[in-house]
């Protein structure tokens, strides 16, 4: 599977979303506008590559979209949750409660089960109307793309003190 086809561009917006999302980082509401605004952009990005690799014919496109769609939908939400746990825990950063790490790591284990949730019910529903090689093939589009992610999301938050 090629999923370098556009990574420099998807790379590059994650970079920025968390430059942006980073919860060191600017005013509340011009940050949550650039948060959404970024959210939106890997969206459209991932949506490129994740069709490009799916290697789909135009039927199976024509499926496969209205449900990928509904999907990256719920999945904006999930993004958001992450944004916003991330912004929690910045601003407990500095002085971090048993208490307060308590509800930041119940949350992000939440977040967690209903990421992986999310594509088992999508899984399902992307089997009704595709061969199960193209449904685990867009599993592993989706799990390398959130490796991604991930990556670099991490790479930019800093260990509890």
């Amino acid at each position: 599977m090629n999923l370098d086809i556009r990574m420099p561009s998807l790379t590059a917006v994650v970079i920025a979303w968390i430059a942006v999302a980073a919860p060191f980082a600017a005013q509340a509401q011009s940050a949550y506008d650039e948060q959404q605004q970024l959210i939106a952009q890997v969206q459209a990005d991932k949506r490129t590559v994740v069709l490009k690799s799916m290697a789909l014919d135009d039927a199976q496109v024509r499926a496969f979209t209205p449900i990928y769609d509904k999907y990256q939908a719920e999945r904006k939400e999930l993004m958001q949750r992450g944004v916003d746990l991330l912004n929690l825990y910045a601003s407990n950063y500095d002085s971090m409660t048993d208490d307060a790490a308590k509800k930041i790591m119940k949350n992000w284990f939440k977040l967690q089960d209903d990421k992986v949730d999310l594509v088992k019910d999508y899984a399902r529903q992307f089997g009704r109307v595709l061969p199960a090689a193209k449904v685990i093939r867009f599993v592993q589009i989706e799990n390398k793309l959130d490796v991604l992610l991930q990556l670099s999301a991490v790479a930019n938050v800093p260990l509890a003190k």
